[in-house]
């Protein structure tokens, strides 16, 4: 069994300087994860306590492909956010080329229709109704795939621990201003990961809502220093705010 090491905050705090994110928190789409039993150890209201947490993924492919299903629609989402600011809809060239095909094959598997013309409509459309119907193709799409892998909530938050540690080491400069494009990405992953647990919180089972909460506590601890990213040049962000993310996830994935 492979245990986990989560510390458990006093309070929550909650990134009011998030710019845009409605778009995001309003586009939750459910995850999931892989077959290995987990175990946590929280430090609760600052008393040591022993807290077996079983933590039951499904499929390690599932939570590879609902990572990647939440991937695709954070590049959607930057792309609409660009649509509407009259800007290139260069992201969502990021999904059809990048994002889809390394998803494509297990995702259409699952269930998902082809994605790539749905992609090339989305980003061809230029009026409200026309984006509005193509936006619908990609949800419908990707709601009825995940509906078919039936995931778990444990398989969701082992999905979004991968999906925010993939944003926050392999999209931020650590040795200088982060390109616009990189930070956009980085942004809309921690921003799509984080609009999936204000459902998982309330999750019924008491377990999944706790870790839930923690892993929404050390998203918030970043979230609430990002700029928008609506920008014009490189971000000048310091990558050890990420690097902090990646090490309070990490030290969740060591054993005890």
């Amino acid at each position: 069994m492979t245990r986990y090491c989560i510390t458990v905050s006093r309070s929550a705090r909650i990134g009011s300087r998030v710019v845009r994110a409605a778009v995001f928190a309003a586009s939750g789409l459910a995850l999931a994860s892989s077959a290995s039993a987990q175990a946590f150890r929280s430090d609760v209201l600052g008393h040591q306590v022993q807290v077996e947490i079983m933590i039951e993924a499904s499929n390690p492919e599932i939570v590879r492909l609902l990572a990647g299903m939440m991937e695709l629609r954070a590049d959607v989402q930057l792309g609409l956010l660009a649509k509407h600011d009259g800007l290139p809809a260069t992201h969502i060239n990021d999904a059809r080329t990048i994002v889809w095909p390394e998803f494509r094959e297990g995702l259409m598997a699952a269930g998902v229709a082809d994605l790539d013309p749905l992609l090339q409509k989305l980003d061809a459309a230029s009026g409200p109704e026309a984006i509005t119907a193509a936006q619908a193709e990609i949800e419908g799409a990707l709601l009825k795939g995940r509906s078919a892998m039936k995931p778990t909530s444990a398989d969701v938050l082992l999905a979004l621990h991968d999906l925010a540690k993939d944003a926050a080491a392999n999209h931020i400069n650590q040795s200088g201003p982060t390109a616009v494009h990189d930070y956009q990405d980085a942004w809309a992953m921690i921003m799509a990961a984080r609009g999936e647990l204000d459902l998982l919180m309330r999750d019924p089972d008491p377990t999944i809502a706790k870790y839930a909460t923690e892993t929404a506590l050390a998203l918030d601890d970043l979230i609430i220093s990002l700029p928008d990213p609506n920008q014009s040049a490189a971000v000048d962000i310091d990558p050890a705010l990420f690097n902090d993310l990646v090490a309070r996830l990490e030290k969740m994935d060591q054993e005890a």
